[in-house]
């Protein structure tokens, strides 16, 4: 191929064989005298031998051919021969020690251990000082009842009965009852049922009373007489040592009118009185 592309050259700068190259005057000058001398020189000899071109760039790679299939394993070895134990190592240090581990369920109850012997009797003790009781220390007993049985009472505003009560001490309450019937005869009618205590009505803390209100019409039926069991009680305070009058009375109610008013029919009537402590603040 380069032989080739250098006498394709010659021809180019011989021309027709009897024409002379033309001479030009350009900076190529002198390689074109050259290939003259050399066309002329070609004309009577069997030329020269081509000027070895230059190598050619390499080519670019091939592109790489595909993985090839993996081969077999091979046969497994056979299994060596064990070797010597080796000498016994130094002992470790001891580890910490590890945490506490849960408490276990509680064990079976014991059996029950036999008596002891009795001890020696203790050194017998002092006698103690002896205390007097206080003075607001009230007896169990001191108490009292006035009884009566009357026919009927036809007290309407007044004194019923009285009854006399020996209280012991100034810092004590008096406590005070009445049991028996009450009625009060009349439409619209009204009577009151109260203590006293020397006179005056209790005032600590408020009065010990009972009313009885009658509103049956009697224009049709007659007279109306209903009677019944009742009973009312209080405690009163403030009331001094010594001898009580308590009577029972009878009147007005505060609003209404004053009706006919009866205490006791064929049973027992009870005034019933008792000293006590006094209540708590």
């Amino acid at each position: 191929m380069a032989q080739f592309v250098y006498f394709a050259t010659l021809l180019v700068l011989c021309g027709t064989p009897g024409k002379s190259l033309e001479t030009t005057t350009s900076p190529q000058q002198q390689n074109t005298d050259a290939a003259k001398d050399l066309c002329e020189k070609s004309t009577f000899s069997h030329g020269f031998p081509g000027i070895p071109g230059s190598n050619g760039m390499p080519g670019m790679p091939g592109i790489p051919g595909p993985q090839g299939p993996q081969g077999r394993d091979g046969a497994k070895g056979q299994t060596g021969e064990m070797g010597s134990q080796g000498m016994l190592g130094p002992k470790g240090e001891r580890g910490k020690e590890g945490p506490h581990g849960k408490s276990g369920p509680p064990g079976m109850m014991g059996i029950k251990g036999e008596q002891g012997l009795m001890g020696n009797q203790g050194i017998k003790g002092d006698k103690g000082e002896s205390v007097r009781s206080p003075s607001s220390a009230v007896p169990q007993t001191n108490w009292k009842q006035c009884v009566w049985k009357n026919v009927n009472d036809d007290e309407d505003n007044g004194k019923i009965k009285d009854c006399l009560f020996n209280k012991l001490h100034s810092d004590t309450a008096i406590k005070l009852s009445f049991q028996g019937m009450m009625r009060v005869v009349g439409d619209s009618k009204c009577n009151r049922w109260f203590f006293k205590f020397n006179g005056n009505e209790c005032s600590g803390p408020m009065t010990i009373d009972a009313v009885v209100y009658n509103s049956w019409s009697s224009s049709a039926m007659g007279t109306t007489n209903l009677q019944h069991h009742r009973s009312f009680e209080g405690y009163c305070e403030n009331i001094p040592q010594g001898t009580v009058r308590v009577e029972l009375w009878v009147g007005q109610c505060p609003s209404g009118t004053l009706g006919d008013a009866y205490t006791g029919y064929l049973s027992v009537s009870r005034i019933m009185i008792e000293e006590v402590y006094r209540p708590q603040s």
